[in-house]
């Protein structure tokens, strides 16, 4: 579980520093977002109860989206911002898995909102949590 956290982290670390080496190059010109900066924000979310759970809201700057479950129970994600539910959703990520959202897996990126609902059948406890990270172009 750590192993591949800390392997995705370190691979975006690396992402960002080409990024930030093409960015402080004076003559390059790599089609750089609206505000030339990227930013990230790291967010724990909380179970809470049987409710679904906002995970990041829409973000036409969005750069990429990694979902950690660091719960004891399976975490069902949904690129849909409204609604989510035990047959409907997108990603099930097992205890201790996560999901790697950006343009190299899956060729052009979700820059909707997602939804979280961890499965209450695979012993989610009322203490689980996910991790998420969104990286995004910034002003």
């Amino acid at each position: 579980m750590w192993n591949s956290l800390i392997q995705s982290l370190c691979e975006l670390t690396g992402k960002i520093d080409a990024l930030l080496e093409q960015l402080q190059a004076p003559s390059t010109s790599i089609g750089i977002g609206p505000a030339g900066r990227i930013g990230t924000s790291i967010s724990p979310v909380l179970k809470q109860g049987t409710s679904p759970v906002k995970l990041v809201n829409g973000n036409p700057t969005r750069l990429g989206v990694i979902i950690h479950n660091s719960s004891d129970g399976e975490f069902m994600i949904a690129l849909d911002e409204a609604r989510i539910n035990g047959r409907y959703y997108t990603f099930k990520l097992k205890p201790g898995e996560t999901l790697h959202m950006d343009e190299r897996q899956f060729k052009e990126l979700y820059k909707g909102g997602m939804m979280g609902l961890w499965d209450e059948d695979s012993g989610a406890l009322e203490t689980s949590k996910a991790l998420v990270t969104e990286i995004f172009w910034s002003q």
